[in-house]
């Protein structure tokens, strides 16, 4: 949806450049030693704006005989540059939404050995206070520390981990000073961890519950661990809750039957990808069929003064309704509902689940909405 947004966006800047290019095409010549006639170059650029704006609309060149040759090449190429143009930035946009995708595993990897070079600051910390026996009132760690947590350690010993940490090139040797500034400054005056520091023994449930609190609290929602995230990944304040819940999820796994296993985005990256795609292309390629869609179900609105965001939605509902017949009618129209709620107007879930029950019952009485196998079930 936001990459849809962000491609409409594109779109209109691009259409605003290709007007701007038939603009300089008509204006005059300050140079020329020769007569301008401007009142005929500014007929000629209103007239090969109207060609090219409906040549956009149409989606082919102008043909007609009888315009001016000039504008009807200036027209044109304004056209072929724009579609030039578009076709570029949908692949980009593609590309870009499967690589910010993939980026939500890398976070994750990212969290996890955060917390272990964490864990391995409080160890040296501890050695320190040991060795020297330093008198300062803020030193703790004494009785014992992050490093002697037992979630701490399932991590470190996970070599699914430590190949990930090396394939994906994660490295924190530039983010020392960060990381000590996070012990020092927040977790060596956490409550709950200077409260974990004077005890020596800790039941498991007490060490999964420090670790949490540690990512909930300290990595996710205070500075400087916050702002890192938010600076590496462009999408965070939207995927930061979601790299939340899959290092919770590996961090409980620690105390599961099977033991500690990384949680991934997906379990079949390849088949999600292929969701993706497909959603995204036939969104754009049948842009023109859903705008007539929305058009006729909306006879007693103006289609146009409908909120962006809300047309993006109802699109990509319709992309997945028609084209995913394995996707049960009423999954689609819910998880439609709860983006419209998330991301746009306080009535746009209202008004998406108007739009989408009354459509998806004409598209089925039409025949054009077909269910097949898991898509038969009627998800109430």
């Amino acid at each position: 949806m936001q990459a849809m947004y962000a491609l409409r966006q594109s779109e209109l800047s691009n259409r605003q450049l290709a007007v701007d290019t038939i603009t300089e095409t008509f204006q005059p010549d300050l140079n020329s030693m020769e007569v301008q006639n401007h009142q005929q170059l500014e007929g000629f650029r209103r007239l090969a704006t109207v060609l090219f704006e409906e040549g956009v609309t149409q989606g082919k060149p102008s043909e007609e005989e009888d315009i001016p040759h000039k504008v009807r090449v200036a027209a044109n190429q304004a056209l072929v540059d724009y579609r030039n143009s578009l076709t570029r930035e949908r692949n980009r946009v593609l590309q870009s939404l499967i690589d910010d995708v993939r980026t939500l595993d890398d976070s994750l990897i990212r969290l996890l050995t955060l917390l272990l070079e964490l864990a391995h600051v409080a160890q040296v910390d501890r050695e320190r206070v040991r060795k020297y026996a330093d008198p300062d009132a803020r030193t703790i760690g004494k009785e014992s520390g992050l490093d002697r947590n037992r979630i701490i350690q399932a991590l470190q010993q996970h070599k699914p981990l430590e190949v990930e940490k090396i394939r994906r090139k994660i490295d924190w040797g530039d983010a020392l000073p960060m990381i000590r500034a996070i012990y020092n400054d927040i977790l060596k005056e956490d409550e709950l961890y200077r409260a974990y520091c004077e005890t020596a023994e800790h039941t498991a449930d007490e060490d999964q519950q420090l670790v949490q609190h540690i990512l909930r609290n300290v990595l996710l929602k205070q500075d400087p661990a916050k702002t890192y995230f938010e600076e590496l990944v462009l999408g965070w304040s939207e995927n930061g809750e979601l790299v939340r819940s899959m290092a919770i999820k590996t961090l409980k796994s620690v105390q599961g039957p099977e033991g500690l296993k990384l949680m991934a985005l997906t379990e079949d990256w390849e088949e999600d990808r292929l969701f993706l795609e497909t959603l995204y292309k036939k969104a754009m390629e049948n842009d023109a069929e859903y705008e007539a869609l929305l058009a006729e179900q909306l006879k007693n609105w103006d289609v146009e003064r409908v909120a962006q965001l809300d047309k993006i939605i109802l699109k990509l509902a319709l992309a997945e309704l028609l084209n995913f017949p394995n996707i049960p009618v009423k999954v689609t129209i819910n998880e439609y509902i709860e983006l419209a709620k998330l991301y746009s107007t306080p009535k746009s879930g209202q008004f998406v689940n108007g739009i989408l029950d009354s459509l998806s019952e004409k598209l089925k009485n039409s025949g054009q909405l077909r269910k097949s196998g898991r898509g038969l079930l009627d998800n109430k």
